[in-house]
């Protein structure tokens, strides 16, 4: 029973459960910024590509964020 794949599969555990915090994170967000959660949950869920994607999540929030700051310095 102690075979490669079963090792593999252990090993994917912790990065499966970070990944999992993050997809909570990036729901959060894109309800928050009208977009798809659904899409978000999952792209944030698939390893390898979920790293990079919560990376542009983040990214693409401060982007929202200074958007919407200088929208209301354009205010009179």
């Amino acid at each position: 029973m102690d075979t490669p794949i079963l090792h593999t599969l252990i090993s994917l555990i912790p990065l499966v459960l970070i990944q999992g915090v993050y997809a909570i994170f990036a729901a959060q967000v894109a309800k928050r910024t009208q977009r798809s959660v659904p899409l978000f949950a999952i792209l944030t869920l698939i390893p390898g590509i979920g790293m990079f994607f919560f990376a542009y999540v983040v990214w693409s929030t401060t982007l929202y964020v200074l958007d919407s700051l200088n929208e209301l310095k354009a205010k009179p």
